[in-house]
């Protein structure tokens, strides 16, 4: 803690000098020797890699049986290191230490699967490896994860595993751009391959109440809502509908929909402001994902920069409304700012020449200052300094 704020704060009246004593005190017994795990933390870093050198410079050297085997012994000493340290944490308390081990044994047993396929020529669809990880490692990240690594991680593999499956298709689901051979029943499985940000959202919404580790499930829940928000955005941005594919009209509804179930289930869990700010985006960003399915096979101005740029704003201007309501001073203002950012887009795109760009652009900046500092201001007078509960 700042000696220079607990002095602001006291002679601003709003603690007094013993409870500036009680925090000193608190602070100097559970302070953290920051440089010397530094030094730890490199020489860590300095001996493992190392040993990496050390392992590559024989790798080819070295059978690939024994390989194996010093890479099982290592997943079973990161298990009983685990089973070791794991029960020994409090519920609800951080636990840097295991989930630092978390995610080096969640990676250790990604990359056995890379391990085996490499030593015994083994080739098959990168989905399958993903997926096999997931159901053995999902068990332990979930029970037992806390923080952002061991959440990022799992969300990536999850992630990635779809991703790979929906390639063997001709790849680029995101983008709407179909190709290659098809599924049996497209409409089904295209709308069902980008459904896991959706389903993680409402599941780790709905344990949140749940579990002793509700900051684990958030950040969970936040990790799936952004991932829905940058998807619908650059499918957006690209003009997404664009696609000649007749099966993207019906997989995006069944998308919408699921965006819609995904906002009531969180709606229903969490009757906060903050759950029901998230809500109320989803809800959003489903009206939007199916305007456009509905306009992709019209022709016209819909194709031109009036659409794209109107739903890309209603989106965005729904997280900057959901923020300011649930009081995310931040992620308002980083809404604001992206919404600012396409109106200046938005003036390229509508001039053709120099002089029409020039005015377009003098005007887009003068809006662009405008609106920054409304939302200076609507934020300092609606939403909190520090944000309240995401």
């Amino acid at each position: 803690m700042s000696e220079r704020k607990l002095k602001a704060w006291q002679q601003a009246g709003l603690i007094d000098a013993d409870t500036v004593a009680r925090i000193q005190a608190w602070e100097s017994e559970h302070t953290r020797p920051l440089g010397i795990w530094a030094m730890v933390g490199l020489g860590a870093l300095a001996i493992g890699l190392g040993i990496v050198s050390v392992v590559a410079s024989n790798w080819d050297a070295i059978p690939g049986e024994i390989r194996l085997g010093i890479h099982l012994a290592l997943l079973i000493a990161m298990g009983v290191l685990l089973w070791w340290r794991l029960p020994k944490t409090t519920a609800g308390e951080s636990d840097y230490f295991g989930d630092a081990m978390l995610f080096v044994a969640a990676v250790l047993g990604l990359t056995f699967f890379a391990h085996v396929g490499q030593v015994y020529q083994t080739s098959s669809p990168l989905w399958q490896p993903l997926l096999v990880w997931i159901v053995i490692f999902s068990p332990l990240l979930l029970l037992f994860g806390r923080g952002w690594p061991v959440a990022a991680l799992w969300m990536a593999g999850v992630l990635g595993t779809a991703w790979a499956h929906a390639n063997e298709y001709g790849g680029g689901w995101f983008l709407d751009r179909l190709g290659g051979v098809q599924p049996s029943y497209p409409i089904l499985y295209w709308g069902l391959i980008a459904s896991p940000p959706m389903i993680i959202a409402a599941l780790a919404a709905a344990a949140r109440s749940r579990s002793a580790r509700p900051i684990f499930w958030r950040l969970l829940e936040q990790l799936a809502i952004v991932t829905i928000l940058i998807a619908l955005s650059i499918v957006i941005i690209t003009r997404g509908w664009s696609s000649q594919s007749d099966h993207v009209t019906g997989s995006s509804v069944i998308q919408s929909l699921f965006l819609a179930g995904a906002a009531g289930v969180i709606y229903l869990a969490r009757r906060t402001r903050s759950g029901e700010a998230t809500a109320a985006i989803l809800g959003v960003a489903a009206a939007v994902h199916f305007a456009l399915a509905m306009v992709r096979d019209l022709g016209g101005a819909t194709h031109g920069p009036w659409i794209p740029a109107f739903l890309f704003m209603a989106l965005w201007g729904a997280v900057a409304g959901g923020a300011l309501y649930a009081g995310w001073r931040w992620v308002f203002q980083c809404a604001i700012g992206l919404i600012a950012v396409r109106v200046i887009i938005l003036s390229f795109e509508l001039s053709d020449d120099l002089l029409g760009s020039g005015a377009s652009l003098i005007a887009s900046g003068l809006f662009a200052i405008f609106v920054a500092w409304v939302s200076v201001r609507i934020s300092r007078r609606y939403a909190p300094s520090r944000e309240a509960e995401a």
